[in-house]
């Protein structure tokens, strides 16, 4: 074997790092299996030390499941459809004050895809550029998150559902990150994507707390980002209660990859919440990522029948 497994950090409690993985290694079965369970049972893998092209990574991809396109238009890459690009500059994205700190590239925990019914189950992200500062990406095991919730929340929790939306602004959602806000520049992104949230993107239902098929444990299933309210209590009480287990989740032991060329990050989008921090306002950061097909069956509509 000509790869290696070691454990990302020592105390956080989930993660691998795969260092020399290459091309010719995922055509064995063996080592395909190896890191599907890791995939799994770690919930986030990041890929050090491998040769990184776009054909790569769509194969790499693969080896956890069939890929899909994703559903909004303006991301996908034109020259790899499985690919999504992310451009991180003020032009495409927009430019903005993050707690006083003129930014581009921040987005608040979320989990991908929580603004459909159907969430995808992965997702494989690569750096094309990288800014001279800031552009972290983070994660937060949200498996660790429900193990460390108090027993009385548990049990109050436990059937609940919650609203979401998709969100173009990362400051427009009301449980999106405590950070201070400000719109500086209106991206590209927002003005094609923000007038026809409601017609493109209605309101879904997910449930605060579901079982991971493959291991029968619980994931503690809030995206602060896009999060609406409770379903059934848009009341005081019920914002409260949101409010706690955002709190909660944002205060969980979490993993910010600072990146470097040649690195790779894999998650399990059913268990693991993700943010990135802001980078360099004057530069462009460029990022691709694969989505890896999925549903696990428990999001639907708010209104109307699940989509097709």
């Amino acid at each position: 074997m000509g790869y290696s497994v070691e454990t990302l950090r020592e105390g956080l409690g989930f993660g691998k790092q795969v260092v020399g993985l290459a091309r010719q290694d995922i055509d064995r079965e063996a080592v395909r299996a190896e890191l599907r369970d890791h995939w799994i049972r770690d919930g986030l893998v990041v890929f050090r030390g491998s040769e990184v092209t776009p054909e790569f990574q769509i194969a790499l991809s693969r080896v956890f499941g069939e890929l899909e396109v994703h559903p909004i238009p303006e991301l996908r890459s034109a020259d790899h459809p499985e690919l999504i690009t992310l451009v991180s500059d003020k032009d495409k994205e927009g430019l903005f004050e993050v707690d006083g700190v003129e930014s581009v590239a921040f987005l608040p925990w979320h989990s991908d895809l929580i603004f459909v019914d159907s969430i995808n189950h992965g997702g494989l992200l690569t750096a094309k550029t990288i800014a001279s500062w800031g552009g972290q990406t983070g994660f937060i095991d949200q498996v660790q998150a429900y193990e460390l919730l108090p027993e009385t929340l548990k049990a109050e929790i436990e059937g609940l559902e919650i609203v979401y939306q998709l969100c173009v602004n990362p400051g427009g959602s009301r449980y999106g990150t405590r950070s201070r806000v400000r719109t500086i520049l209106t991206g590209d992104f927002e003005k094609s994507v923000g007038p026809r949230l409601d017609a493109d993107y209605p309101p879904v239902v997910h449930p605060v707390v579901f079982v991971q098929p493959d291991t029968g444990r619980k994931v503690l299933n809030v995206s602060p980002f896009g999060a609406q309210h409770i379903l059934g209590h848009d009341d005081e009480a019920g914002h409260a209660l949101l409010g706690r287990l955002v709190d909660h989740l944002t205060a969980c032991p979490a993993y910010f990859h600072q990146w470097q060329p040649s690195e790779m990050l894999l998650w399990d989008n059913w268990r693991m919440a993700h943010c990135v921090t802001g980078a360099a306002p004057d530069e462009v950061r460029i990022m691709e990522r694969t989505t890896i097909m999925g549903d696990y069956g428990l999001g639907r509509r708010l209104h109307g029948r699940k989509a097709a």
